[in-house]
């Protein structure tokens, strides 16, 4: 596909991986506001909770989603719940997270038992803890994989 716009031009663009052809497509919403909480609840097959200060604002967000869902009409429980692990980095501490797996794990943890499906890994966050390679990259990844098992199955 071709496209030319005012700022932007692409020749040849594909997008890949296709959607699901012949069903419907899952909706997940994103968002830390009350009204993406209402859309998440009225609308969303799926939340993807990204960058989450700490654990009571994701509880706040988790109970605000399941009362907009009831008023909808809807069974929270069929709202799939995805998080970021850890919010992108700021400071020193931040940068480190990623080097302490039994910290990540915990999180995960933490995650899964407020009630989520999936947890996405910043793998920006993982070359600023100092995995500076794609070597270095795979086995951070390898090794924190296997932590994040062992604790949460």
């Amino acid at each position: 596909m071709d496209f030319a716009g005012k700022h932007y031009r692409v020749v040849a663009m594909g997008m890949e991986p296709k959607p699901l052809q012949g069903r419907r497509l899952p909706i997940w919403i994103g968002g830390r506001s009350e009204a993406a909480y209402r859309r998440v609840g009225r609308l969303g097959d799926g939340w993807l909770a990204g960058g989450m200060p700490d654990a009571e604002a994701t509880r706040r967000a988790l109970a605000s989603i399941r009362r907009h869902a009831e008023d909808a009409h809807r069974d929270p429980a069929t709202i799939g719940l995805q998080s970021m692990v850890a919010p992108p980095p700021k400071d020193a501490a931040g940068k480190r997270f990623y080097a302490e797996h039994d910290r990540v794990a915990a999180r995960v943890a933490e995650l899964q038992a407020m009630g989520f499906e999936w947890a996405a890994i910043n793998a920006t966050a993982i070359f600023q803890a100092g995995a500076r390679s794609v070597g270095e990259m795979i086995d951070a990844l390898g090794a924190l994989h296997t932590k994040i098992r062992a604790e949460v199955g």
